[in-house]
């Protein structure tokens, strides 16, 4: 068993004798952080440089939200991978695929960078490594 696939196993062993059960936000991080503590010692396979996040941005559409986002990437230096945006009745949705490789700053900087961009745009801000979110959306 893999080094991943033993922290969801411990994950979902601890999380089933909890009672009463934790909202899915806890468990969510119960998960990554078991993942991320899995990783510390990667195998060679699958090196950390290499390692793809996931951007979504979701709130009411207005002008310039793809700019603000764009913008904080290109100045650290994240490249932007795939993009699939959307306005539906007023709301807008984004995905990003990035690569952070590269960043100026460590992915928690980032990841701030880009909430503190969020709250001035009014829009919620989500980002995470791809493989974690894969991982978690399989619990």
């Amino acid at each position: 068993m893999d080094r991943r696939q033993m922290a969801l196993e411990v994950a979902s062993i601890l999380l089933k004798h909890i009672s009463p059960p934790p909202p899915q936000s806890i468990l969510e991080r119960v998960a990554a952080d078991l993942i991320l503590l899995a990783e510390k010692e990667q195998s060679p396979d699958y090196p950390s440089s290499q390692r793809l996040a996931v951007l979504t941005v979701l709130g009411k559409n207005h002008p310039g939200i793809v700019h603000a986002f764009s913008e904080i990437l290109a100045e650290q230096n994240v490249d932007i991978v795939d993009i699939n945006q959307t306005i539906l009745h007023g709301n807008f949705a984004m995905i990003m695929v990035v690569n952070p490789t590269n960043a100026k700053a460590d992915f928690p900087a980032l990841k701030s960078l880009l909430k503190e961009r969020g709250a001035r745009e009014e829009v919620g801000v989500f980002l995470q490594y791809e493989d974690l979110m894969r991982e978690l959306n399989r619990i």
